[in-house]
């Protein structure tokens, strides 16, 4: 018969993961420290050394580099010319009209980079030399996971920077209102906590006010209270997940932070003039 693990296993492992826990932001500290001081060397900055790193690996097209950095189209034209003017990168030309030019490094940036983040790859491999092949696959599956994790954040963080304006507040620049700023920590935050109970202090806490107040800045700022506004936020999430998922509607109501089917029926009936069941049965035909 297999015995529980020990209390004292427990705190072992407890411990270890709080020392993780401690770390693992620490070596990010560290790592964008070291990059914050090579782009001080470079005269670059964060989203120019992103570049440089993606490049490292090989030519990219635009394409490649907005699906792979996130910036749009002519924010990536812009970074790419601030770095072809300063001698980082090339675009490569193109005997094809149609074909997407490709972007590399020259071999000025190489040198730079080798001669700045050489050294670091050289102790680490050193550090390495001693530790068991197992260790070293154990590290490795560590790193790849924690990236996808957070790449998938980033990408998560991305979406809530890039939200419909239809979604926002809608301010109407009454006086005594919250300032733009206010309303779009009030936004980014309600929006990203809609699964569970959002309460007025939460909101509040954004703008930096008491609940009162806040209740008060906040319609006048855009004529809906704070409660109608998340019950919005909560329905619009809901129609899309209606629309563009086959998650059953139960599913759809926690999702969306409604306490119950019947709440959740009865604020989107409110709302759209359907059930949530009718609407995805009239979404089934228009699609």
């Amino acid at each position: 018969m297999a015995q529980a693990p020990s209390r004292r296993g427990n705190a072992r492992r407890d411990a270890v993961l709080m020392e993780l826990g401690r770390e693992v932001p620490l070596f990010q500290s560290a790592a964008e420290a070291v990059n914050d001081a090579a782009g001080a060397v470079l005269a670059l900055g964060h989203v120019e050394l992103q570049y440089l790193d993606r490049l490292q690996y090989g030519p990219a097209t635009a394409s490649e580099l907005v699906s792979a950095l996130g910036l749009g189209r002519r924010e990536n034209a812009a970074v790419v010319e601030r770095l072809e003017l300063a001698g980082y990168v090339r675009v490569l030309p193109t005997s094809d009209s149609g074909q997407e030019a490709r972007v590399e490094l020259t071999p000025h940036a190489r040198e730079w980079i080798e001669s700045l983040w050489g050294p670091l790859r050289d102790e680490g491999l050193r550090l390495f030399a001693s530790w068991r092949t197992g260790e070293l696959a154990v590290v490795a599956r560590f790193l790849a996971q924690t990236r996808a994790i957070q790449e998938a954040h980033a990408t998560r963080l991305r979406s809530l920077a890039s939200v419909p304006a239809s979604s926002r507040p809608r301010p109407n620049r009454a006086r005594g209102g919250l300032s733009p700023a206010a309303l779009r920590r009030v936004h980014l935050f309600a929006i990203a906590h809609l699964e569970g109970p959002l309460h007025l202090a939460d909101l509040a806490a954004r703008a930096q006010l008491s609940p009162y107040h806040f209740a008060r800045a906040f319609k006048s700022s855009t004529g809906e209270t704070p409660r109608a506004y998340v019950e919005r936020l909560r329905v619009e999430k809901a129609e899309g997940l209606i629309r563009d998922t086959e998650l059953p509607l139960a599913d759809i109501a926690l999702a969306c932070g409604f306490s119950s089917q019947s709440r959740f029926t009865t604020a989107f009936r409110r709302a759209t003039g359907f059930t949530p069941a009718r609407y995805r049965r009239g979404a089934e035909d228009r699609g």
